[in-house]
């Protein structure tokens, strides 16, 4: 029986009409229909590699022949259209020849939207993902398989790749949504990322603090010149962003491996990209954190001002905007503690328009004391630069706050739906 299972997979590309996900290849009926493009030819075949990482039998073969276009892959047609709105997350198991291997999944169907991973193995499987959470849900119902994007095959080794066990999932899982300010500490949150035309993201640890939790962007070779990464899903953040006339701007650690490297931020309605508003600055410094300022009502010319009427929720970061990643290959950014710079309106429920903590900027022998109204008792987090949560507690209306331990640097102090950034000095 089983070698009449592989003679009848290998008598066509696949034939097993339109099956729903997971695939695994395992049999006819969780194999689907593939109808290769541009020279790929995929097939199923007994797994090259049977091991911990994949101990399947059976796994699906892609061969990318010379003559077909970068884009070469295959595609599946599903038998009803997708609902991503909650399980919208997709991994696979992947065994390719080389690291660095760009994997595009492609859903199309009345839309379009794609999304790319990069193998990190060779000659090994590895688990790949792609979180589509989010996206419109009835829109799409074929998957593209696009492996090695950006390459043209030769029908070598060096251009066939093997996949298995593609499935659906839940990307956050009980994590909440995650809203500004972005720290990456808190282990409640999902912050997970989107890149696109070239980036990839994921969560890394700080490059000069081994304690530090950031996300670190790579900007491949490959890349197009408006490569670029969501700070969340494409469900965006959870609330909007609190724009308002005097408070516009938004601030961003970044690490740089040069100064003078021009970075963009981009607020955007959700699924309605047209409503934005991006601005641009540059790195001053090489290999060190520093804290890059954007004020969206200075637009970028040609772009849309920014209009507080509108619900910003996709927030975008772009690391050597207008460059495409041939001019300086491969590379590697960082960024962590995305700010609102905003007007607190809310303390814990109660409503605090004129609620701060002053001075904004203090030694460490002086006092930061909070004001807010009716004697407000606000649980207080300060965090340094990395994110890191270097102090916690209950503070009241016109109480003292000493910052002895605080060395001297940029603190974002949290209390309630609320942040304020400020800058602790030395003593002198």
């Amino acid at each position: 029986m089983r070698y009449f299972w592989i003679f009848l997979l290998l008598a066509s590309t696949t034939s097993f009409g339109q099956i729903d996900l997971p695939f695994d290849f395992e049999t006819p009926e969780s194999t689907p229909e593939f109808v290769d493009f541009e020279m790929a030819e995929t097939t199923v075949v007994e797994n090259p590699n049977i091991n911990d990482n994949n101990p399947s039998d059976y796994v699906a073969k892609m061969v990318r022949s010379s003559g077909g276009e970068i884009w070469a892959g295959s595609i599946v047609t599903l038998p009803q259209y997708l609902d991503l709105s909650v399980i919208g997350a997709f991994r696979l198991k992947i065994h390719s020849p080389m690291v660095g291997t760009v994997v595009k999944l492609k859903l199309e169907g009345l839309g379009v939207t794609e999304l790319d991973a990069i193998t990190t193995l060779a000659n090994d499987w590895e688990t790949l993902e792609w979180d589509f959470t989010g996206v419109p849900s009835g829109t799409f119902n074929q998957i593209a398989f696009m492996l090695d994007f950006g390459l043209y095959g030769d029908g070598s080794g060096l251009s066939t790749f093997y996949f298995d066990d593609v499935e659906l999932f839940d990307g956050a899982g009980d994590l909440l949504q995650v809203s500004l300010p972005i720290t990456h500490e808190d282990g409640a949150v999902h912050y997970q990322t989107t890149s696109f035309a070239g980036n990839f993201s994921e969560s890394a640890v700080d490059p000069v603090d081994e304690t530090n939790k950031v996300t670190k962007v790579t900007k491949h070779w490959l890349a197009l010149d408006y490569s670029g990464t969501t700070v969340s899903t494409p469900l965006g953040l959870a609330e909007p962003i609190a724009f308002e006339p005097g408070y516009t701007t938004i601030s961003v650690d970044v690490y740089s491996p040069a100064a003078g490297i021009a970075v963009r931020l981009k607020a955007e309605e959700y699924l309605n990209m047209a409503n934005s508003a991006e601005t641009q600055v540059n790195t001053t410094t090489a290999y060190e954190w520093e804290t890059l300022t954007f004020d969206l009502s200075q637009p970028v010319p040609g772009t849309p001002a920014l209009n507080y009427s509108l619900d910003y929720t996709i927030l975008s970061v772009f690391f050597d905007f207008g460059n495409p990643g041939y001019l300086s290959g491969t590379t590697a950014y960082y960024y962590d503690n995305v700010v609102f710079n905003g007007n607190p309106t809310r303390v814990d429920g109660v409503e605090a328009a004129n609620a701060f903590f002053y001075p904004s900027i203090l030694t460490t022998e002086q006092p930061l004391v909070f004001k807010g109204e009716n004697d407000a008792l606000v649980e207080l987090q300060v965090y340094d630069m990395h994110g890191r949560l270097v102090r916690q507690e209950w503070i009241q209306s016109g109480q003292p706050l000493l910052l002895h331990s605080c060395p001297p640097g940029i603190y974002v102090l949290r209390w309630g739906n609320c942040a304020q950034k400020i800058t602790v000095t030395a003593h002198h």
